[in-house]
């Protein structure tokens, strides 16, 4: 990791490859060029501070570096090619990022690359960015990701160039860089701030504003002029810094839209407050009249407002990626040569198909392989979402991604970095996820078609307003700028989703994506995952029954002992469920996928699969095959027995979610059909769905065959919400019109969904389905009510009928009716008819373990 220094004398402690002969001229570390006297622009590469001419070749430096290649710089022949120079200019990208393998090749000559982008504020930047990126040379696809800053770009080799590509999005206005994680960070952190003190200042300005406001709407008499010009000037003052900088956003996006000549949702939102502010500032300065400094301080607070609250929305759902991405290892220790001792550690990235890496106990698999020697437990479930580890010997196929729980594998790699299956999956989820949405490609176009009218409506307005009247050409354009401002039409959706998202936010459940509570309103068909979904996803001992004499105490505590130095789930659950001392054990063996066996108390025993057991037991009782019934689907049987014969056997599974049977029943009362799609065997998939209510489960199913599932739901009309919590169910929560994780989910499967639920349980999910319903009939009457006010206002303006005093006071109360009416979402309604405290009334349903 790189950090930043400063150093006011310019002075550094070691020397370079690249160091100036001339004391007085040092030169940069990463191009070449000369560093300009005391330099800011120091950090440590290769065990040394080194000196860069500018940020650009820092960023340079500090990706290569966060790849953990920072020795490129130790082996290249010579500096690479220089920085153009600046905070704000294009970096020469190509060597660099070829350098740190962060430009990918694909079959036809293609390259591949994730940029994040800096300077996105809303859904018309990302049609901006696409539209804009499709335009250049050799650009095969482009889209843009809003929740988490990223572009995805294909272009073919040779049109076109990664710096060619960043230079264009600079020329519009947003500064690109190859995506790494530190950066993001930084950048995410950076924005979140000053968003923060603009809303700060642009609230406390209205405040003070308001307050300077209301001795003029108390007075029956009127004020003073002496005074009025006082208050005036007090509440420019308190303006001048709202509009210079609060506002700066809306003003640089709609320089942005008209120099690119497109008219987009800040084009209106600047012209209404320049023309309001001008107009107060005219009078305030000696030309008298009317001002509308409190319109213009609470305009600019509330859609700051709006902005942050989707901001950090959008920035909690980003970082469950960068969680993902940092569970994927670094570095693999890679042998010299196999057969052989000595072992090397590189990078992950690094590694090829016929290279052979060491995976030690507990670590992570770093690329897709085939074991060429040892056998471990290996827990897949990243990629198939089961928590069941499953034994893996010589010659069986494991995956990027997985943990071996129990014992060192040495593993042949077949596929790595970008060609793994856990990385096909993740660009399958980012493809889906990026892809936007027609409701908002409708939007752009409607906003560019109400903008354009309400230009050319002001345009005409003042011209016939200078045939009929030249001295009221000012006011009256004015007045119909200010009360069509779109201050309602903004604000009727944001301002009832952050109510809506907050008061579900104190409930547990959180919204990753700003179009999540629409969608959700839609849903007529929940899907659940099975293990970690519907259940608790944690193995526990459900039932004993012994065979022989003694008590299923002292069998329990035998099978502890047997089991007190594994790993494995089922052991854990075995030892945690015994309460008392554990017995000494020896000569204890695993026999992958069967069990385990030992001498405990002098006698020989076996602990695993009935068939294990029964080899130095003998034949099973008939009550064992009982018990097992009794289980049926919904839990995994494990036999207990010595020379003797069988003593006993124990039932271990999953349990029903908490309020899973409630959850269940509240949505069919909301008219919402359930399923479950499970990649756990179809009877365990058929009872869990049972015992909770859910009338049809699918069970064996791989990831792809989830999403196909969800595909045919919504073939067949229905519009789909996804509740899942693995890896494996990225891809059907991508393709469901809303994707719902729970708190325990894997950062891949938070990170693709559309609403996060972190406390609470599958009972929030009614919860939030019937408060999204009530949402968007809130802001169907604040549409309704902004469309009517400007249908009304706007004519009147136009005919001279609004005075600008006027137009201010109707938008700011065409503002606050909408605001009041969205607060009524801030909280949700009681539940009638359901008892709060889960599902403790409902029965214990088991799922099955995985036998070793």
């Amino acid at each position: 990791m790189l950090t930043e220094t400063a150093d006011p004398t310019g002075a550094r402690p070691g020397g370079s490859p690249h160091a100036a002969t001339v004391a007085a001229v040092e030169a940069c570390w990463h191009c070449g060029a000369a560093v300009p006297p005391r330099t800011r622009w120091r950090a440590p590469v290769a065990g040394e501070e080194r000196a860069f001419c500018c940020a650009g070749c820092l960023a340079v430096a500090r990706t290569i570096a966060g790849a953990g290649l920072d020795r490129y710089y130790l082996s290249r022949s010579g500096p690479l090619p220089p920085a153009l120079g600046g905070d704000e200019r294009p970096v020469a990208w190509n060597a660099a990022a070829a350098a740190a393998g962060l430009v990918r090749r694909l079959p036809g000559g293609r390259r591949e690359v994730s940029l994040l982008l800096d300077g996105l504020t809303c859904g018309a930047c990302v049609w901006l960015v696409e539209s804009w990126l499709a335009r250049e040379p050799g650009v095969v696809e482009a889209g843009v990701n809003f929740a988490t800053r990223r572009a995805r770009v294909v272009w073919r080799d040779g049109e076109s160039s990664l710096d060619r590509l960043i230079a264009a999005l600079a020329s519009i206005g947003y500064r690109a860089h190859p995506y790494d994680p530190a950066r993001r960070e930084a950048l995410a952190r950076a924005e979140r701030r000053t968003l923060l003190v603009r809303t700060g200042v642009a609230l406390l300005a209205m405040m003070q504003v308001m307050m300077f406001s209301v001795p003029g709407y108390l007075s029956d008499d009127g004020i003073a002029a002496e005074h009025q010009r006082l208050l005036d000037w007090a509440s420019l003052v308190m303006t001048i810094p709202v509009v210079a900088w609060s506002a700066w956003p809306f003003f640089a996006g709609a320089w942005r839209d008209l120099a690119l000549r497109r008219l987009g949702m800040d084009v209106p939102v600047a012209l209404g407050l320049a023309a309001a502010f001008t107009a107060s500032a005219w009078s305030t300065l000696g030309a008298g009249g009317p001002v509308y400094y409190d319109s213009v301080t609470m305009f600019v607070a509330l859609l700051l407002c709006a902005r942050y609250v989707e901001l950090a929305t959008r920035q909690r759902a980003g970082e469950a990626i960068e969680r993902a991405a940092r569970a994927i290892p670094p570095t693999a220790e890679r042998y010299e040569a196999w057969p052989g001792a000595r072992t090397a550690t590189v990078d992950a990235t690094a590694l090829a198909p016929g290279d052979v890496v060491l995976v030690r106990a507990g670590a992570t698999i770093p690329a897709d392989g085939t074991v060429v020697d040892g056998s471990a437990l290996v827990e897949e479930a990243m990629l198939t979402g089961e928590s069941w580890p499953h034994a893996r010997g010589t010659g069986d196929r494991v995956l990027a991604g997985s943990v071996t729980r129990d014992r060192p594998l040495v593993v042949s790699v077949t596929a790595a970095g970008d060609a793994t299956e856990l990385a096909a999956v993740m660009r399958m989820v980012d493809l889906a996820a990026s892809a936007r949405p027609r409701v908002a490609r409708l939007a752009d176009r409607a906003a560019a078609v109400f903008v354009a009218g309400l230009l050319a409506l002001a345009a005409v307005t003042a011209v016939a307003w200078f045939a009929i009247d030249p001295s009221r050409v000012l006011p009256v354009t004015f007045a119909l700028l200010v009360v069509s401002c779109p201050c309602a039409l903004s604000l009727a959706t944001p301002a009832a989703i952050a109510a809506a998202a907050g008061a579900l936010g104190r409930r547990g459940v959180v919204f990753a994506r700003s179009d999540a509570l629409e969608a959700l309103a839609r849903v007529t068909h929940v899907a659940f995952d099975k293990t970690g979904t519907l259940t608790e996803g944690r193995v526990r001992l459900a039932a004993t029954r012994a065979f022989r004499d003694g008590s299923p105490a002292d069998a329990l505590a035998v099978a502890a002992a047997l089991e007190a130095r594994s790993e494995h789930p089922i052991a854990r659950a075995i030892v945690s469920a015994h309460a008392g001392d554990v017995p000494a054990a020896g000569d204890l063996s695993q026999v992958s996928g069967q069990g385990v066996a030992g001498t405990v108390g002098g006698r020989r025993w076996r602990l695993g699969r009935t068939d294990f057991v029964a080899a130095i037991a003998g034949a099973a009782p008939p009550e064992l095959d009982a018990f097992a019934q009794e289980a049926g689907g919904r839990a995994s049987v494990v036999a207990l027995g010595d020379e003797d014969g069988f003593v006993a056997a124990f039932a271990l599974g999953d349990e029903l979610r908490a309020g899973a049977q409630q959850a269940v029943a509240r949505l069919a009362a909301l008219g919402i059909s359930t399923s479950v799609l499970s990649g756990d065997r179809q009877a365990s998939a058929a009872a869990f769905a049972e015992a909770a209510g859910i009338p049809v489960a699918h069970g064996d199913l791989r990831p792809d065959a989830k999403r196909d599932a969800v595909a045919a739901l919504q073939r067949a009309g229905a519009v789909v919400a996804m509740v899942g919590d693995g890896i494996n169910d990225a891809p059907p929560l991508a393709q469901a019109q809303v994707s719902v994780s729970l708190a325990g989910a894997t950062p891949i499967a938070q990170w693709t969904s559309d609403v996060v639920v972190l406390a609470g349980g599958l009972d929030r999910i009614a919860d939030a389905v019937g408060h999204a319903r009530r949402t968007l009939a809130v802001v169907h009457q604040n549409l309704a009510w902004a469309t009517l006010y400007n249908a009304i206002a706007i004519p009147a303006a136009a005919l001279g009928w609004v005075t600008p005093l006027v137009a201010a006071v109707g938008m700011s109360a065409s503002s606050l009716v909408v605001v009041v009416n969205a607060a009524r979402l801030a909280r949700i309604p009681g539940r009638p008819g359901v008892a709060a405290g889960g599902d403790a009334a409902s029965p214990q349903a088991l799922a099955p373990a995985a036998h070793r």
